[in-house]
């Protein structure tokens, strides 16, 4: 199983996120929504990068994410929140896993479904396993019937 991104992000372009990876020495791993300090999930999602060595001295997480405000400021967060629970994926016919990522966020795609980001989980009755972000790899686990 594998999860497929595109090289464009939510708030940057191909090029965009190419820079970013090559000015904090970062991986892209796709556009997330991160958690508001109430708890619950942004509905924008951010663009995300994994940054294998970074300075906690300074407060920094392995994930930063990076966005465009409605004025068109670029701004930088902390991105960890992103992954602070486990996400749902639906498995398309070849073994892609596809994640809803925000409210409303419907993907549909080689005989999968999927809708609700973390605020609901909405199939086509596919199969769906727990996908988990581990460094920048994502890791994928069959559900249990007490998990459903």
């Amino acid at each position: 199983m594998f999860i497929e991104h595109d090289s464009v992000g939510y708030h940057f372009t191909a090029v965009g996120i190419k820079n970013i990876e090559d000015l904090k020495d970062a991986k892209y791993i796709g556009y997330w929504c991160t958690k508001r300090p109430s708890g619950g999930w942004n509905e924008m999602p951010v663009d995300v990068f994994y940054v294998e060595d970074p300075n906690r001295a300074l407060g920094h997480s392995n994930y930063f994410g990076m966005f465009r405000t409605h004025d068109n400021r670029v701004m930088i967060n902390n991105a960890e929140s992103c992954f602070s629970e486990p996400l749902v994926g639906a498995v398309c016919d070849d073994g892609e896993v596809i994640v809803s990522r925000y409210r409303h966020d419907y993907i549909e795609k080689k005989g999968a479904m999927i809708d609700g980001g973390r605020d609901y989980n909405r199939t086509n009755g596919c199969k769906v396993v727990q996908v988990e972000l581990n460094g920048a790899e994502f890791t994928f686990k069959e559900f249990v019937k007490e998990d459903i």
